[in-house]
């Protein structure tokens, strides 16, 4: 996420921001945003990255194990995540370059 701003803030022409989190399954419920105790003793860990706007995924890859319902219900999970973080990404870049009267 932040080579995507730092490429943006940078005038880089792209398609979009790219966003990213992580959903990993602890003691068997997934759980956003792990902690590196979740990721180190967690039963999987599965980072994505997508361009919201596209809906395009530029990254997922998955460590551990999950059943099809669990990567369903882990992939929605994320892209909450990542339309949150899409919006704050989006803000940062306006705020930097808002004219203060």
């Amino acid at each position: 996420m932040a080579a995507s701003l730092a490429l943006a803030d940078g005038g880089i022409p792209m398609k979009d921001l790219v966003s990213a989190v992580a959903v990993g399954k602890v003691e068997g419920n997934l759980v956003l945003d792990l902690n590196e105790e979740e990721d180190n003793y967690g039963e999987a860990d599965l980072p994505i990255a997508i361009m919201p706007s596209l809906g395009n995924i530029t990254l997922l890859q998955m460590n551990g194990e999950m059943s099809e319902e669990e990567l369903k219900k882990a992939i929605e999970l994320a892209m909450k995540g990542i339309r949150e973080l899409y919006e704050m990404q989006k803000e940062a870049l306006r705020q930097k370059y808002v004219l203060e009267e």
